[in-house]
Formats: C-alpha cells, structure tokens, sequence
C-alpha cells in the first residue's frame, strides 16, 4: 500500500474518533455503516429520529470528510464504505502495534 494511501486512512480513522464530538454525524455514520444500505436522508432520518434538517447537515459534513459516499445508482442516496473502514481500522491497528514495539511494550 502507497505512503499517500496509507496517508488518507489515517485521516480518516482521526475522523472517524472525532464524530464522537459530533453527535448527529456519529449517529449518521453509524447507523449506514451498520445497515450497509444505501440510503436517503428521509430513510436515514427515520432510522436514526433525527430531524431531516439535522440530517442534512449531517450528511453535508461526513461527504465533506469523506467518511460517506454519494450512491451512483440511487439518486440522493448514500451509502458508507464498510471495507475502506475496516481497511482503515487495520491500518491503525498495526500502526499501534508498531509504536507499542519501538517501546518494548
């Protein structure tokens, strides 16, 4: 895997722990990540209760972060990337144990 690459999932793993300051895109970023569907922001507002608008702006800043896909078959539809998550989480992971290693822990 590319340096550039392995560049991106980190920003995305540091994103990912940062939603935990954003209540309304955690939600948002969970709930499609745990369904795997694709989905509107009418679905994703009642599977979630959170307002349409609150939704909105939900969408608007897990898109800007890259966290969340627009869906290219569905119109106003999106979907999260499980395997570019969990790609993400691995990445991490071995990043951890490295540190860990050059500590002797």
């Amino acid at each position: 895997m590319s340096e550039e690459k392995r560049g991106k999932l980190n920003e995305k793993m540091e994103a990912i722990i940062g939603l935990g300051k954003a209540p309304s895109q955690n939600i948002v970023f969970f709930s499609l990540l745990g369904t795997g569907k694709t989905m509107t922001v009418g679905e994703i507002s009642s599977e979630v209760g959170l307002t349409s608008k609150a939704t909105e702006r939900a969408v608007a800043k897990l898109l800007e972060k890259e966290l969340i896909q627009r869906a290219p078959f569905r119109a106003r539809s999106y979907s999260c990337d499980s395997k570019e998550i969990l790609l993400g989480l691995l990445v991490t992971v071995q990043n951890l144990k490295e540190r860990l290693d050059k500590r002797g822990l």
